[in-house]
């Protein structure tokens, strides 16, 4: 009688440990499935976007350069604040330089940048549908500010980042 007690107790706690198990292992399945979904949702998101720089340019002796990127893809961008922008350029005497710029949403300060949408940059035509989204077929002008400036005939290159990993990049002559 007594071992049959304890044969008992003892398949409880077999079948108690056993189903913890397997209640952890259905846990770890939801949440690796969940996170191949949203992995997949991020990657979809990239092979949809497309931002191709149309022109660059070189204004205030160095310090300005403007920018101005298309999105050609089908995914619309936003929140300029969480995109990166690097700069490799040579300033005069030679000087290489590689930094990283913060965005801001006003006028760009010293080292800074900023954006503006445009359904056509080139003639000033503003965006009109969801401002402050980068919508498919509109243009980005980038406004950054540089110190110290970019020297006279220099190859330089601007990379950005989008905030889904898109990157672009472009060469900029001076």
């Amino acid at each position: 009688m007594e071992s049959i007690v304890t044969v008992i107790i003892v398949v409880a706690l077999i079948l108690t440990a056993g189903l913890n198990i397997f209640q952890t292992s259905l846990d770890t399945q939801e949440q690796l499935m969940n996170s191949w979904q949203e992995m997949e949702e991020r990657t979809d998101d990239r092979v949809r976007t497309d931002l191709t720089p149309i022109s660059a340019t070189v204004q205030n002796n160095g310090g300005l350069v403007q920018l101005t990127l298309k999105n050609n893809g089908r995914t619309s961008l936003t929140n300029f604040d969480e995109w990166d922008i690097f700069m490799q350029y040579y300033s005069s005497g030679d000087v290489y330089h590689t930094d990283w710029y913060p965005y801001t949403s006003g006028a760009p300060g010293g080292n800074q940048w900023t954006a503006t949408i445009y359904t056509d940059a080139a003639g000033g035509i503003p965006e009109l549908y969801e401002p402050g989204i980068l919508n498919p077929d509109e243009e980005l002008l980038l406004q950054l500010n540089i110190a110290p400036g970019i020297a006279l005939t220099t190859t330089n290159r601007l990379t950005l980042s989008a905030n889904n990993g898109i990157t672009a990049s472009t060469i900029i002559t001076r």
